[in-house]
């Protein structure tokens, strides 16, 4: 936590695809509300970079780096779902586990608005996200958190349905390490206690 840092310059250098399926891999493990990992992961590499970068504000960073990870929220929520059947399925081992967990997605998520949905999957993502560039930083990988695209263009080059949202891009790649002293505002600035 001291030393990983946001690489905006990556050497040539490419990272083992096995290595990045390993990043990944662990990624999925990060914690979701309910369990219900309502993420995936597109990873980039190559020539579609450069598309990517360019959807992505121009930013130099993802054009340069090894592999990017388009991390995407799943908004196919609401307890009729195939994805919410399959999720449920995996835990109910029992009608009676079925039901009640119906009941309760039903009434978690029914009345709630596509932005809303969208909303709350994206927090998850954004939790795995943070999991993800720390993961790849204990691998010898650098990372690139990028929030700055444009939305419509990044819906595109994902080409998935409307269950699907881009939340963020993380470039991935090598690059030198950071000798400056991270800069922090101090324990007592951000930490509240209420006893």
């Amino acid at each position: 936590m001291m030393k990983r840092y946001s690489c905006r310059k990556f050497d040539e250098r490419k990272i083992d695809d096995e290595l990045v399926k390993e990043i990944v891999n662990l990624t999925r493990l990060s914690p979701s509300s309910c369990g219900l990992e309502p993420w995936l992961f597109m990873v980039v590499k190559g020539e579609k970079l450069n598309e990517l970068g360019e959807i992505c504000n121009n930013q130099e960073q993802v054009k340069c780096c090894s592999h990017a990870v388009i991390v995407i929220s799943r908004n196919d929520l609401k307890a009729d779902s195939e994805y919410m059947k399959f999720m449920v399925a995996k835990r109910a081992n029992t009608p009676e586990k079925w039901e009640k967990a119906m009941k309760y997605f039903h009434a978690k998520f029914d009345d709630l608005s596509a932005a809303q949905i969208s909303n709350y999957a994206s927090k998850q993502c954004y939790m795995a996200s943070a999991n993800l560039v720390n993961i790849a930083y204990e691998k010898g990988v650098k990372s690139c958190i990028i929030a700055g695209f444009d939305a419509a263009r990044l819906k595109e080059f994902i080409a998935l349905d409307e269950r699907f949202e881009p939340v963020l891009v993380i470039a991935l790649g090598f690059g030198e390490e950071n000798e400056r002293q991270k800069v922090r505002n101090d324990l007592e600035k951000v930490m509240i206690w209420r006893a």
